[in-house]
């Protein structure tokens, strides 16, 4: 895959990048492809015991700057109030506030909300939807839709939007734009682009369909992913060599502590830390005793685990060989993903990443068995916060 960002807007307080393949040839550019970056959604992300309305806060406030710096490209506030609609699907989509997001940066106040549960399950070893009793819809005609969600195997997506085409087709409706945002993989944009076919076939007016990714597109954790420890179909990964593709500004805010690079998630599950805030860090601390178990039993190195979660070869001259890098070896090996960031930036993130890997810190995170230890110090943190409730 060819895909790679290109800077399309910056300032202090959001980054926003198209994704764009340039061997694809004539794309179709109704179908818009952006991730966006902000302080709020990388602090959200970065510390996943960050949790329930912190969480939420934060995510309303970075998508309200997503928002706005998407809209000095796209023009997007343009739009009626009168004709958007918000579709939440439960319950994750909640943590998303879309509806007050779009308030707080277009001013919106006419815009209506939508409902529909979509509780995905394994079964067969295949994901499927186990709940969606419940649904409220209230979809103008020629809308704007706006949904956010998690996306991992993107059934869930694609179930909600299955049921929004029919609710359409049953209330003689059509849709003219649709905006997704997401924190969430490659899978968010197949389902997108299916149903962004479908609703241009249906309706010549349609006009654009916007998939807006938070950070980055993270890969998607496999049966033939090589990690020690992942939930597959169901982890978002940061391995560039497995399909990730990251802002500088997220990749940046990885080397301010090294526990950050080494999460089994990008985000975990986004209900439970919304909404059942003492099973998420149960969660968080299930990947991390598995994490000690296997440390433990194969003597694992900090350094090797790091790497295979976060590589830093590009960081390098010859990482096997310990060859030091250099912010001009750095934008050539990022050239291939990023397009439009002046060299100031990467002299500033290599010096980040000089910050966090020393010498010395690189030194003691090669010794054998040097990842238990990191496990033990998280594990212990995480009890702390719910020690009071644990059986």
């Amino acid at each position: 895959m060819s895909d790679k960002l290109v800077r399309r807007f910056k300032s202090e307080a959001v980054a926003v990048y198209s994704i764009t393949d340039e061997a694809a040839g004539n794309q179709d550019k109704s179908f818009k492809r952006y991730v966006v970056s902000t302080r709020n959604t990388r602090d959200l992300m970065n510390y996943p015991e960050v949790i329930n309305c912190d969480f939420t806060n934060l995510m309303q406030n970075g998508i309200t700057d997503a928002l706005k710096g998407i809209n000095i490209l796209e023009k997007i506030s343009c739009i009626s109030s009168k004709s958007v609609n918000v579709c939440h699907i439960l319950r994750g989509g909640l943590n998303f506030k879309v509806r007050d997001a779009l308030k707080k940066a277009f001013g919106y106040k006419w815009h209506s909300s939508s409902y529909i549960s979509s509780q995905r399950v394994l079964k067969e070893g295949k994901f499927e939807v186990s709940e969606d009793q419940y649904r409220k819809f209230i979809i103008p005609d020629r809308a704007t839709l706006y949904t956010a969600d998690i996306v991992a195997s993107g059934v869930s997506i694609n179930h909600a939007l299955e049921f929004i085409y029919s609710y359409l087709k049953k209330m003689n409706h059509r849709l003219k734009n649709m905006v997704f945002i997401t924190i969430g993989c490659i899978e968010a944009e197949k389902v997108l682009k299916k149903w962004h076919e479908i609703f241009k076939k249906d309706n010549p007016e349609y006009e654009n369909t916007y998939i807006i990714y938070l950070e980055g597109r993270f890969a998607l954790a496999g049966h033939d992913t090589p990690l020690r420890n992942v939930l597959y179909d169901t982890d978002l990964l940061k391995n560039y060599k497995l399909g990730a593709l990251l802002t500088p500004e997220y990749e940046h805010s990885q080397f301010e502590r090294t526990i950050i690079g080494i999460e089994g998630c990008a985000i975990y599950d986004g209900g439970k830390k919304g909404f059942e805030p003492v099973n998420h860090i149960k969660d968080i601390m299930e990947f991390w005793e598995k994490q000690l178990i296997v440390a433990e039993k194969e003597n694992l190195s900090l350094w090797d685990e790091y790497n295979a979660r976060f590589p830093l070869d590009m960081y390098f001259g010859d990482i096997e060989s310990g060859k030091e890098g250099n912010p001009d070896i750095l934008m050539k090996n990022k050239s291939r993903y990023w397009e439009n960031i002046p060299k100031e930036e990467y002299i500033k993130l290599y010096k980040k990443f000089k910050w966090l890997w020393s010498d010395e810190r690189i030194k003691t995170a090669k010794q054998p068995g040097s990842l238990a230890p990191v496990c033990e110090k998280k594990i212990k943190y995480l009890t702390s916060l719910i020690e009071d409730v644990m059986q």
